[in-house]
């Protein structure tokens, strides 16, 4: 069997099993690019490993190449298409040096902006006014990227101010509720001319009317980013990502929490489920700890040592 044909047939099926493997796709896909079509058998761990090791690859980006690949031909030795694995049987030990970068509220005016003079080329696949609304939805909603970009017209139901989130990363579907501000932006946005709103379209469209692929909004995003002037002045080595807008969304969710004096500890759990999470441990990645966040937490502490002092006395 061929190295394209096993792929295409192992992919389809992981699919077709209910799994989205869009990125593991992806990754089987790069490594049939650099080996060429070979006999699936002939393939050697050399080969392996000189996709694997690639060019500046980061130890976590060379273990999830090493999972796919080793799942795929563990599959095909079930299959009885190759006798044994290619695969580096160990992963490597790597150590977390990402940190999520939190917006400013300064920094977030900026790449709103910015947004006109980023999509002015004729070339931007998608308008200023949709890369605007788009951006805004995310920070306003704490919504992953990939959700925000499935989401279809059918999903949004702007009388009861709330959005169906289907096929989530942990393939589960779930309501996230509007404030007044992002529906006001929804609806807005759907005004918009040129749109094309029926029923089964997506909610944030190119200007042809397709959907806006990931790596679109990526590379628009670091434009937009380079125009407004927002970096890293840390040691991370990790720009900053459309993704954080979700981080930032928890963040100041939880900051303005504890300026009001409300009950963190009580809200975090439905923090957890609005963002999609399984559990607080993952909600609690999201909590970068910020200056302001820190010094909201620290007067609550404050107050919560000398209330009770006070009481005692």
């Amino acid at each position: 069997m061929k190295l394209s044909q096993a792929i295409d047939v192992y992919v389809r099926r992981r699919q077709g099993a209910g799994w989205r493997f869009d990125g593991q796709a992806r990754q089987l896909r790069s490594f049939l690019r650099q080996h060429g079509d070979a006999e699936l058998r002939y393939i050697t761990a050399i080969r392996v490993a000189e996709f694997l090791d690639g060019s500046g690859v980061r130890p976590s980006t060379w273990n999830q190449k090493r999972g796919t690949l080793k799942v795929f031909f563990e599959y095909w030795a079930v299959c009885g298409q190759v006798k044994t694995s290619p695969v580096p049987p160990n992963a490597l030990k790597c150590t977390q040096d990402f940190v999520p970068y939190i917006f400013s509220q300064p920094e977030l005016r900026r790449l709103v902006e910015a947004v006109p003079k980023c999509q002015r080329r004729s070339s931007c696949v998608m308008s200023a006014a949709t890369f605007r609304s788009l951006l805004l939805f995310l920070y306003g909603t704490g919504m992953r990227v990939g959700e925000a970009l499935r989401l279809r017209l059918m999903d949004v139901n702007l009388e009861l101010s709330m959005v169906t989130v289907r096929g989530t990363k942990f393939y589960k579907s779930r309501l996230v509720p509007l404030g007044r501000d992002v529906r006001e932006l929804v609806q807005q946005h759907l005004e918009l001319p040129a749109r094309q709103n029926q029923h089964d379209r997506f909610l944030f469209q190119t200007k042809s009317a397709n959907p806006i692929r990931l790596r679109v909004l990526d590379k628009s995003f670091v434009r937009l980013r380079r125009l407004a002037r927002v970096e890293r002045h840390d040691q991370s080595s990790f720009q900053p990502r459309v993704h954080d807008l979700r981080h930032s969304f928890a963040v100041h969710r939880v900051t303005e929490w504890y300026r009001q004096n409300a009950d963190v500890q009580r809200l975090l759990p439905a923090l957890s489920t609005y963002l999609g999470h399984v559990d607080l441990k993952s909600t609690q990645r999201y909590l970068t700890m910020t200056p302001e966040l820190l010094e909201q937490a620290n007067r609550r502490f404050e107050r919560y040592v000398w209330g009770g002092a006070n009481e005692k006395r």
